[in-house]
């Protein structure tokens, strides 16, 4: 193994480490049992999210703190329900969720102010206010491009990172309603 992978591979371990330690925390895998993007679930998603980011945040030599980042990225779309369904309720979804993930995370976990901007801004430019932090810029538009690769790619995205994640988590879990009494 060179010397390069090597260090990919402990980055990937550490950024594993990091998603168990959230999803041991705190109930946001749950957000697997929604589609995403084309065939993506939103854990899919969200996971994708902060693995890029945190691998371009690498890459550029970026200084920052990668255990926010991650866990703003993972916790991004942390809302449950599905925004698709046609529901009146769910009208302007795509700049009201941040706000709605927020809460959810921060519900479950205490957040860290570059965690909540991550979680806050990401959808920069639609939410108009603009991300505060270097981490909230990258997870930005690291979702738009994960966003527009699921839409496009719609029979096995992330082939690599779902083997990694483990398949369960990959096809979105419909829930059947319980029956009335």
């Amino acid at each position: 193994m060179s010397e390069r992978e090597r260090v990919r591979a402990e980055r990937t371990a550490a950024f594993f480490g990091l998603y168990g330690e959230l999803s041991s925390q705190s109930g946001f895998e749950k957000i697997g049992q929604y589609a995403q993007h084309g065939s993506t679930t939103r854990l899919v998603h969200s996971v994708a999210v902060a693995y890029y980011s945190y691998r371009l945040a690498f890459f550029l030599g970026l200084s920052f703190h990668a255990r926010d980042l991650v866990r703003g990225a993972l916790l991004h779309d942390y809302f449950l329900y599905d925004a698709q369904d046609g529901d009146p309720a769910h009208k302007g979804h795509w700049t009201r969720h941040p706000e709605i993930a927020l809460e959810n995370a921060g519900k479950d976990l205490p957040l860290t102010a570059i965690e909540a901007d991550v979680i806050r801004k990401h959808m920069f430019p639609l939410t108009h206010q603009p991300p505060c932090y270097r981490e909230s810029v990258v997870v930005a538009i690291i979702d738009k491009g994960c966003a527009v690769y699921e839409f496009f790619c719609r029979r096995q995205p992330y082939a690599k990172l779902r083997r990694a994640m483990g398949e369960r988590t990959w096809r979105p879990v419909r829930l059947l309603p319980l029956p009335e009494d």
